[in-house]
């Protein structure tokens, strides 16, 4: 049963990655962050709690994060896993994802919206389980066996999923644009360019709102309830702007289809921004799951 609250555990034997971690996400709507410094004090806080996400640096003193996340996923099958690593190489990112994470970030963290953005899909993939990651897995899991096994393969087929990883990184930091449109407010047109967001005002019937990547519906505007219906199944990211002064069933109601609810003001532009940034990183993992089944058939020949 979904709740109101996420809840993630970060495990890191470093206390200013986890103090980033908990303050980055605490400021995030509707997460709570707790931390823990080994893998065997995050497995006692897993055996007393569910947690929805699990993100542990890959070297820790005693158990490593790559055996955690066995752990935890046997512990709570349910639970999201990113893995922390210094380096994305091939390897790392095989045994992770194999081990049943669905992401990673690279410290430094130069970033801090790539790894919000990659919170906030892994909290989504564990509600609607994303197709990409769990090819990515079951690739992963594939490789790591034929590997084991002491197969090998050739080397422009490991140069490949190299050029993949660093591919992956490089769209996902580039990664925060795409089609946004605005139906009834020209102030939020205004604040979103004023933001550096290119927007367009869009009347209801724009064939573009369709297709969009995300669409902004001001609940100023009449039908509002009936265009949320209709672009509801056509899956662009919608939100709702609103002032003080809406009416309070609209709001009610707004919170009750389970949309997000902004002011016109710089949060707009950051949830919009997070938003393109989230759908960068869904995209990103399906060409990294492409990549990995590549390597598994180069290696299973």
């Amino acid at each position: 049963m979904a709740t109101l609250v996420s809840c993630v555990l970060v495990v890191d034997d470093e206390p200013t990655v986890c103090e980033l971690f908990a303050r980055l996400l605490s400021r995030e709507p509707g997460l709570s962050v707790q931390t823990a410094p080994t893998a065997e004090a995050a497995m006692y806080l897993l055996q007393a709690q569910r947690f929805d996400l699990l993100i542990t640096d890959k070297n820790l003193p005693g158990m490593g994060g790559i055996d955690l996340i066995v752990e935890a996923r046997k512990l709570r099958p349910e639970i999201e896993a990113i893995l922390i690593t210094g380096y994305a190489s091939a390897e790392s990112v095989i045994a992770a994802f194999a081990a049943g994470a669905s992401d990673y970030v690279v410290k430094p963290f130069d970033q801090i919206g790539v790894v919000r953005a990659k919170v906030r899909a892994a909290l989504d993939r564990r509600t609607e389980r994303v197709k990409g990651s769990e090819e990515s897995q079951q690739m992963a899991l594939e490789a790591a066996r034929f590997l084991g096994e002491g197969k090998t393969v050739p080397d422009q087929v490991w140069h490949a999923l190299e050029q993949q990883l660093a591919a992956y990184e490089l769209a996902i930091r580039a990664g925060a644009w795409g089609s946004v449109l605005v139906v009834g407010s020209e102030a939020a047109v205004e604040r979103l360019k004023a933001d550096g967001v290119e927007t367009d005002l869009a009347g209801p019937e724009d064939l573009r709102l369709e297709v969009a990547d995300v669409v902004v519906i001001d609940t100023s505007f009449p039908d509002w309830h009936e265009l949320v219906e209709r672009l509801v199944p056509l899956k662009p990211d919608l939100l709702l702007t609103a002032s003080p002064g809406d009416a309070l069933e609209d709001l009610l109601e707004a919170i009750t289809l389970k949309l997000d609810l902004v002011a016109i003001s710089p949060q707009l532009s950051a949830r919009v921004q997070a938003l393109l940034m989230r759908q960068a990183v869904q995209a990103a993992k399906l060409q990294l799951a492409a990549a990995l089944s590549a390597f598994r058939d180069g290696l299973a020949r």
